[in-house]
């Protein structure tokens, strides 16, 4: 019998990590790839189906179900999505299919719940927090506050607008943005104006995937290290490299990271999904989330692949791959240093890139030039990304060093 993955989409994206994991899926344990995506949403014309995967359309909720149940149940290898916005929908259809869902999936798309349950079950885990409205005064919050904090949105931006406050005047030029901020929120249909107030954690970044079965058994499927925009002196509190390494050169415990993915697992009833988990571990080695969410993380299908020769997709098989250590692998992807627009790429610093023994990749859409782009603190516009690996550690740091001391020439704005 024939055994079918399925993705829903929001919309029309097929990018070359997607389609070279359907194709294993196909060709290595002969599973199909049905990708359903939001007709009212998807403009592109599809590519051809092929014998790996199709494409189908939905409009509703209900066309999308009465779609899914023309399939046997057990047909059903797996029911996924890489789409933030689709986690409820998939936790909603999952159930009218009868399959199992995490007892408090709500909290993947709530960071404000996440740290609640958190607080309930392992409060170690957590940090202090609380929640307000964007449109209230901030003078009502004086008293509560104690710098340096974290302000974010508590759903629905994907991290964008999370910043660091280390003073009082921070603050107000973060409410100087607001209504900005709250223009571009409704153009994206959300109209939640409550944002997180939090505790800052010191220490360093990091991010693990890992998927879990219906009972509380899990894979790791990747570990990565992430660096942020203000270590380079950008205004801005988000991410521009991703690292991973072979396991046994990272600086981290895995039997306590394996600890505290347990104490999420049980806070949330995990079952039957992957997860992407953001993490710090601060000065006194004290594990601390900062989110989690329902999906494989952007780019770690991609390093999972080149960095192990291990597709994430397949983890619900029950396949544990040793990760043997293939390269180390860094993906950078590079925002302007202000709101501004943008003219062109430094052309020559940017065949300094390509000439390095680590590089391997260049993404660059040429659609943002002579455009406004932002800093992800307003909005997200990354305008290009680097992917370097290398089997040579010593060589792979050389090329690392390099790129992210010239990281901020590479965007030329007018």
């Amino acid at each position: 019998m024939t055994k079918i993955f399925i993705n829903l989409s929001k919309w029309y994206k097929m990018q070359s990590y997607y389609i070279n994991a359907y194709k294993d899926l196909y060709n290595n344990y002969g599973i199909i790839t049905y990708v359903f995506f939001d007709k009212n949403l998807s403009k592109e014309l599809f590519n051809s189906d092929t014998k790996e995967y199709k494409f189908f359309y939905y409009d509703s909720k209900k066309d999308l179900l009465n779609q899914l149940k023309q399939i046997k149940k057990e047909e059903i290898y797996f029911i996924n999505t890489f789409d933030e916005m689709l986690v409820l929908l998939l936790n909603e259809i999952k159930q009218e299919l009868w399959f199992e869902v995490s007892k408090e999936y709500k909290a993947f798309r709530n960071k404000n719940l996440q740290r609640e349950l958190l607080f309930l079950k392992f409060p170690e885990t957590t940090v202090s927090y609380f929640d307000i409205d964007i449109n209230d005064d901030f003078e009502n919050y004086t008293k509560l506050l104690s710098f340096p904090f974290i302000i974010k949105p508590t759903s629905w931006m994907q991290s964008a607008w999370v910043l660091l406050i280390n003073s009082k005047n921070d603050l107000e030029n973060y409410i100087i943005n607001t209504k900005n901020l709250l223009k571009n929120m409704w153009n994206r249909w959300i109209n939640d104006t409550r944002f997180i107030i939090e505790e800052f954690i010191d220490g360093e970044m990091y991010t693990v995937d890992y998927y879990v079965d219906n009972n509380w058994n899990f894979i790791i499927t990747i570990i990565t290290k992430v660096f942020l925009l203000n270590n380079l002196g950008i205004d801005d509190f988000w991410n521009y490299v991703r690292v991973s390494w072979d396991f046994t050169n990272l600086d981290i415990d895995l039997d306590k990271l394996k600890d505290f993915i347990k104490k999420h697992i049980k806070t949330f009833w995990i079952k039957d999904t992957f997860i992407h988990h953001e993490f710090k571990i601060n000065s006194k080695n004290i594990f601390k989330t900062i989110e989690l969410n329902q999906r494989v993380g952007w780019y770690r299908l991609e390093m999972a692949k080149l960095n192990y020769d291990y597709n994430v997709l397949t983890s619900p098989l029950g396949i544990r791959n040793e990760f043997d250590n293939k390269s180390s692998m860094a993906i950078f992807i590079f925002y302007p240093k202000k709101t501004w627009v943008f003219k062109e790429l430094n052309n020559k610093l940017l065949d300094k890139f390509k000439s390095l023994k680590s590089f391997n990749n260049l993404r660059f859409s040429d659609s943002y030039i002579w455009k406004t782009i932002w800093l992800t603190k307003d909005w997200y516009s990354n305008v290009a990304a680097i992917r370097i690996i290398n089997k040579d550690l010593e060589q792979f740091k050389k090329d690392y060093d390099f790129i992210e001391k010239n990281y901020n020439d590479l965007i030329i704005l007018e």
